[in-house]
C-alpha cells in the first residue's frame, strides 16, 4: 500500500525505514505468489512505478487484508473483550436499516461494536471460528452449526444521477431502455439480478465496493441495480435518483439475513422485532 502512495520503491522504504532491496524483495515474491506483475514503471520519472491491470485488481485485496489485520491486532490487544461484539455483513453498513440495528447495539446494550465488511463467502468460517458474533448477509448460510434469520426485506429499483436521461423516468418498464447503458453490478445482491445480467448493454462492470458503484454513477453516467436504501442520503441531497422498476421485471426482493452460531442468538429484541 505505501508503494502505491508514494508511487516510489524508494520512497516507500524511506517511509517504512527499511532498506529499499526490502521492498522490491517483497514486491517480487508477493509478484511470483500471484503470477502476475503488479508494478510496472512509470511515466513520472525513472524511479517511479505505477499498478498494472493485475495489480489494480488485486488493490482491493490487500487492502482488506491490511483492514482486517489491523482489526485483528486491535481484538487481541482489548483488555475488554468481554464487552466487545464483532458484526460483519456483506452489504454496505451505511444500509439504514444495518446502521439504526447497529446504534441500538450502543443505546440499549452499551457494548462496544466491531464492524468488519467482508465477502460473503468468508462470513461462514468467520462465525464458525468465532471470529465473528453475528453477520448481516443476502442469502442464508445452510450450515448445521449456523443459523439464518430473515430480518428485512425490500425491492430493487435503478439508481441513477440527476443528469441521467433515464432520471425523468417515472417507472422503468422495458429492459430494451438499457441497451445503450454501462450498467454496474454490485456483487453482493448478484444472485437475485439473473434476468438483469441478461439485458444486452454497451458496458457492464461487478464490483463488491459501493464506493466506486457511487462514483461510476456519478462521474462516469452508469446506472445500477440498487435498493433505494444503498443511496438513501443521496437520494435525498438529490445527488442521485431512484427509479422504480416495473413489477413485471422483478424476479424477486432483496432478502436479508441474520446469521450466527446456533443457539447463540444476539439480541432478539432488537434484530428480529
Amino acid at each position: 500500500m505505501i508503494v502505491c502512495n508514494n508511487g516510489n520503491f524508494t520512497e516507500a522504504a524511506k517511509s517504512l525505514f527499511v532498506p529499499q532491496p526490502t521492498i522490491s524483495n517483497r514486491i517480487s515474491y508477493l509478484e511470483e505468489e500471484l503470477g502476475q506483475e503488479l508494478f510496472v514503471r512509470g511515466k513520472k520519472g525513472k524511479r517511479s512505478v505505477e499498478l498494472t491491470r493485475a495489480g489494480k485488481m488485486f488493490h482491493p485485496y490487500a487492502e482488506q487484508v491490511i483492514e482486517t489485520l489491523k482489526t485483528a491486532k486491535s481484538e487481541i490487544n482489548q483488555d475488554a473483550n468481554e464487552n466487545l461484539m464483532t458484526i460483519g455483513s456483506s452489504i454496505a453498513l451505511t444500509h439504514p436499516f444495518i446502521y439504526e440495528k447497529i446504534n441500538l447495539i450502543n443505546d440499549v446494550h452499551n457494548k462496544n461494536i466491531n464492524l468488519l465488511i467482508m465477502d460473503h463467502s468468508l462470513i461462514a468460517k468467520s462465525l464458525i471460528d468465532g471470529i465473528l458474533d453475528i453477520a448481516f448477509v443476502t442469502e442464508a448460510i445452510i450450515n448445521k452449526q449456523l443459523e439464518s434469520y430473515p430480518v428485512y426485506s425490500e425491492k430493487y429499483g435503478l439508481i441513477v444521477s440527476k443528469q441521467h436521461p433515464l432520471a425523468g423516468k417515472k417507472c422503468l418498464e422495458n429492459i430494451t431502455d438499457l441497451e445503450d447503458e454501462y450498467l454496474i453490478f454490485y456483487k453482493p445482491f448478484s444472485k437475485d439480478q439473473t434476468i438483469f445480467r441478461n439485458i444486452k448493454c454497451k458496458k457492464r462492470i461487478m464490483t463488491n465496493q459501493i464506493e466506486l458503484v457511487n462514483d461510476l454513477i456519478h462521474n462516469h453516467n452508469a446506472v445500477s441495480f440498487l435498493p433505494p436504501n444503498a443511496f438513501s442520503n443521496e437520494i435525498k441531497k438529490g445527488r442521485l435518483v431512484h427509479v422504480p422498476i416495473h413489477d413485471d421485471l422483478l424476479a424477486s426482493e432483496i432478502q436479508y439475513f441474520l446469521a450466527c452460531r446456533k443457539y447463540e442468538i444476539f439480541y432478539e429484541d432488537i434484530f428480529l422485532s
